[in-house]
Parts: structure tokens; C-alpha cells; sequence
């Protein structure tokens, strides 16, 4: 991702102050700074637009429904294979009643993905992009997601039982880059049923491969404890972004691979 001025509340910050999502006293600050600071009042202003734009061109709820569909139309799939297996284990019993057979049976060689891992668990994480002149849509974690000019991703989480919630982006040279939040611990996952959105849209910048991971965890992580577990899985993989194992975090994490333009 491109680079912030430490001087400066970073593009993620000034997000997160238009979301509310900041503490009072940092909240304070930033919008303090932004009043006084150009450069600082454009981001701003550039973030509340382009949020604007995003859920005008891509409203939630009716990619929620097409979501929904999609969803209970691979049900029905599923249940017309399971209907079908069950059909062709009649004929296999009958015959196993009367004959004894011997086989040798090849396991099933398990693949890991190599461009999303999803740890099991009762809590959800989730990726949406939209913005660029295709729908929305929700990326998935088993195959590299390209990203068109201009399109812009947004994560959303259904914490379960998981107390805490952060989110980072590793990029193809294996640079990392804290997401949600920049620095400190992460932060207590919001309260109530259904999927919560962290604050604002992300427009990754740079080309080539960018990891995101969403860490779901019991207790809070430190950032930069988190951050340096992302650097040993992209030493662990050959350096190679797409191959990353999971982060060394108690907890659950969501990994998406996004193709930047």
C-alpha cells in the first residue's frame, strides 16, 4: 500500500474519525489537526466522498440479497448431490450383504489453497469490493481476486464468540501494513448479531499481489505482535505472498489474495 506522513493522521485514521470509530481523545486530535491542516482536510473529504459514492453505486442490501441467492441456490445443489450419494449407496450395501470385498483404498491428497486460508470457527470475516464500473461482490479465499482501476474493498466480521478484532495487508515484497487499527492493540469487536463493518472503504495502491488477512482473537494482540507474525509466514513461504501459512495468532483469521491493477 502507499506510504503515510508520520507527521500526519494517517488515510486509515481520517477514515476511521467520518466512521465515528475513533476513541474521544484521538478522535480529538485528528479532527483538530484536519481543521488546521490542508492536506489532512482533502483526505478527509476525499474519504467521506468516495464513501458516499460507494454505497450509492453499491448499496449493501441488494448485493446482501444476490448474496442470499447465490447462497440458496448452492444449498440446493448440495442437496441434490447428497440426494444423489445416497442413491447410489443402495445398490453398494446390497452387494456388501452378500460379498466380502477387499479394497485398497488411495487417499485423498488435501490441497491447501494458495491464495486464501480460512481457519474453522464460529466466527466470519468477510471481503466486498465495488466501486469500479463492475458490481459488487464478495471476494473469495480460495483463488486470487482481481481488482479493477478504482475499485475499493471493504471488511466486514461476524465475531462469534471472538472478543477482538484487527486487520493488515501484506503486499507482494512483503511489506507489511496495519489496516485496522494502525498501531496498538486490536480493538474490541463490536457488540450484537449479524455481520459489523470496520469504518470505510480501502483503495489498495501499487500493482501486483496484496495478502489481507481479518484476525478474530479471544484476548487482545499487539499490532506490531501481529505484524511480525505476517513477516515470519512470508519468510516461512519462500517470500512468496500467495503461499503465506496462517499467522502464528491464537485465534481465527480470514486470508484473501487481491490482484491489484
Amino acid at each position: 500500500m502507499s506510504a503515510h506522513l508520520s507527521e500526519h493522521p494517517t488515510e486509515w485514521t481520517l477514515r476511521r474519525l467520518h466512521a465515528g470509530e475513533l476513541p474521544p481523545a484521538e478522535a480529538t486530535r485528528a479532527r483538530t489537526h484536519a481543521a488546521d491542516c490542508q492536506q489532512c482536510a482533502a483526505v478527509l473529504r476525499q474519504a467521506e466522498e468516495a464513501q458516499r459514492q460507494f454505497e450509492a453505486e453499491h448499496p449493501f442490501e441488494p448485493f446482501a440479497a444476490n448474496v442470499e441467492k447465490a447462497a440458496e441456490k448452492s444449498r440446493r445443489q448440495e442437496q441434490a448431490r447428497s440426494a444423489g450419494r445416497q442413491r447410489w449407496m443402495g445398490p453398494v450395501v446390497a452387494l456388501a450383504a452378500t460379498v466380502l470385498l477387499v479394497v485398497a483404498v488411495r487417499p485423498l491428497m488435501a490441497t491447501a489453497p494458495v491464495s486464501g486460508v480460512r481457519t474453522k470457527g464460529g466466527a466470519v470475516a468477510e471481503l466486498r469490493i465495488g466501486g469500479g464500473e463492475g458490481s459488487q461482490r464478495v471476494a473469495r479465499t480460495d483463488a486470487a481476486e482481481p481488482l479493477a482501476p478504482g475499485e475499493r474493498v471493504r471488511l466486514g466480521y461476524t465475531p462469534d464468540a471472538r472478543k477482538y478484532v484487527l486487520a493488515l495487508s501484506v503486499d507482494a515484497a512483503g511489506g507489511v501494513t496495519p489496516l485496522y487499527p494502525e498501531a496498538g492493540q486490536s480493538l474490541p469487536v463490536e457488540t450484537g448479531a449479524g455481520t459489523h463493518w470496520l469504518p470505510g472503504s480501502l483503495e489498495f495502491t501499487g500493482a501486483g499481489a496484496e495478502r489481507v488477512v481479518v484476525v478474530l482473537t479471544d484476548a487482545p494482540v499487539m499490532v506490531e505482535d501481529a505484524s511480525a507474525a505476517a513477516r515470519q509466514a512470508f519468510e516461512a513461504s519462500g517470500r512468496d505472498v500467495a503461499k503465506m501459512p496462517p499467522l502464528d495468532v491464537a485465534g481465527e483469521q480470514t486470508h484473501w489474495m487481491l490482484l491489484k491493477p
